[in-house]
């Protein structure tokens, strides 16, 4: 039997990266070929990491030290979501360049145990052991590989691609599992990916335009199967109506559920300016959906590790912008569950108005009529896509509060003929699922 490493890392925070882990643990099990599967940790301080890998140790998945650390060192500043102070990005450089260093020169050491002991921790050192035995790297499905220019994509992408450069550095065997891919802009970012992904043995893309960004970069065929979230069993639907009913919803109520998250529109000269509008587009949504009779409620679909990863952050600012405290144009469920409660709660909305991705494949598995404020590339339109529900789509730079009422009244007038899509779409993911399996056994058995 053989063993594998998941990278890049655990975040029980996000739930939807939760699911994401949780879910190629489970596929890699069901491979048959592994008998010790690993997963990698994350967290820059014992707070963070017992909030990012609490919940997956709990589950019963072995997790081991992540060797890189976020360049923000667990300092995160909640009052800077679209830019940066001068000296917090100074910070980060000094990190990020003193990582690249010293992560750039463990290929020339790894296999001296003397030196590795000298330059890195003991738990470190347990994860390079693992490093040097393991059979097959599995980079997790997501949506991480993308650069739209910033000044900062050349050390992102080397971050991203670290472990993916370590492995096959060290002849290991590489499967990225279902991610979405693109764009790719910026200096490097196209030759690192070449470099990094090129001689992968697997590359997985979970939506048709994330296949053809990468595939014509790599002049390789990329085949297409569902996110892993797509197969995350849920817990019975009563228990996520338990929570529910904790903030005074009833059976009776048309739920409207909302994800949405901080956003620093890359490239853009104006990211507090769309950020504004995008929230002020989001309340007379809300407005406009309760006087349908609609109640709408909105969820921590991710808590950190950051500020910008921190839908808490947006809810507030998007509670002083309706004046919610007055107004109570909607209820805020702030809990942090596991991602397969989050999503049996979901299961019990009328409609959801999804910015984060995984919320909206959480929604729509459970065949809750949905619309995606897509950002980050090219996943939150490539999910609508392929479930023939594109028009159901605005891009999160381009939200008004035209675009998105008239969005959210199209979709509810279509309300009956989107449910039969997606439960025309539901019945074929198990055998896309078995397919997923059948590359990767073809890809690492040797």
């Amino acid at each position: 039997m053989k063993k594998a490493i998941i990278v890049n890392g655990i975040t029980d925070m996000n739930k939807g990266d939760q699911a994401l882990v949780w879910e190629s643990y489970r596929i890699i099990q069901d491979t048959g070929l592994y008998d010790d599967i690993k997963v990698i940790s994350l967290g820059d301080t014992p707070e963070e990491y017992e909030a990012l890998c609490g919940q997956t140790i709990k589950k019963g998945m072995p997790v081991i030290q992540n060797l890189l650390k976020h360049p923000r060192r667990g300092k995160h500043h909640k009052n800077q979501l679209q830019k940066e102070g001068l000296g917090y990005l100074l910070f980060q450089v000094k990190n990020g360049v003193s990582d690249y260093l010293h992560l750039s020169r463990l290929k020339n050491i790894i296999h001296d145990d003397e030196k590795i002991k000298k330059s890195f921790t003991e738990r470190e050192v347990e994860t390079i052991k693992a490093f040097r035995e393991v059979d097959t790297v599995f980079v997790k499905g997501g949506g991480f590989l993308h650069a739209h220019g910033e000044k900062t994509a050349p050390y992102v992408m080397w971050y991203f691609l670290y472990y993916m450069n370590l492995a096959k550095h060290l002849g290991k065997e590489l499967v990225l599992l279902p991610n979405s891919y693109g764009p790719f802009e910026g200096l490097t970012v196209k030759k690192q990916l070449i470099n990094g992904l090129g001689k992968a043995d697997l590359l997985l893309a979970r939506e048709q335009v994330s296949s053809n960004a990468l595939g014509n970069l790599l002049n390789r065929e990329i085949p297409v199967v569902p996110d892993l979230g797509f197969y995350l069993e849920m817990q019975p639907k009563e228990v996520g109506f338990e929570i529910l009913a904790k903030y005074g919803f009833t059976k009776e109520d048309k739920i409207v559920g909302m994800t949405v998250r901080p956003w620093r529109f890359p490239g853009s000269e104006n990211p507090e300016e769309l950020f504004d509008r995008y929230l002020s587009s989001l309340k007379d949504l809300i407005v406009h959906l309760n006087n349908q009779g609609l109640k709408v409620a909105l969820f921590n679909q991710s808590i950190g590790p950051n500020a910008h990863e921190d839908d808490r952050n947006a809810i507030e600012r998007l509670i002083e912008v309706c004046d919610n405290k007055n107004t109570n144009l909607f209820t805020w469920v702030n809990e942090n569950p596991t991602c397969d409660i989050l999503k049996a709660v979901y299961a019990n909305m009328y409609f959801f108005v999804g910015t984060r991705f995984h919320s909206l494949i959480f929604s729509m598995t459970s065949e809750v009529p949905s619309i995606s404020i897509a950002y980050g590339g090219n996943k939150g339109v490539g999910i609508m896509e392929e479930f023939d529900l594109g028009e159901y789509v605005v891009k999160i730079d381009d939200v008004t509060t035209d675009k998105l009422t008239a969005l959210a009244d199209k979709a509810l007038a279509n309300y009956d003929e989107i449910r039969m899509k997606l439960a025309n779409k539901l019945p074929h993911l198990e055998e896309m699922r078995l397919e997923t399996i059948k590359l990767i056994q073809n890809a690492v058995q040797s």
